[in-house]
């Protein structure tokens, strides 16, 4: 059975689907746009926002602040001292 057969490829139009993902890496897995092209003009975007939410909202309710500041360190790997503060 051929590609074309079972339907996985199809190719009535000239689009293009790209995932345009995070441009930085401390916002990997914070933000994904799933974007279908025609040449370079964007038809349709579908975009995914904070799918690596990790609850440290939540966690954090019921602890006292010397146990909810090593989790704020993994908030974002580049700058750990500014959640410090902010928390």
């Amino acid at each position: 059975m051929s590609v074309t057969e079972q339907g996985l490829l199809e190719r009535d139009k000239d689009t293009m689907t790209l995932n345009m993902g995070p441009q930085h890496p401390s916002t990997h897995g914070v933000f994904r746009v799933i974007l279908e092209m025609d040449g370079e003009v964007v038809e349709t975007a579908e975009p995914e926002i904070g799918y690596l939410h990790t609850g440290i909202e939540k966690n954090s309710e019921n602890k006292r602040y010397v146990h909810v500041i090593p989790m704020t360190d993994r908030l974002d790997y580049l700058n750990p001292p500014g959640n410090n503060l902010a928390f």
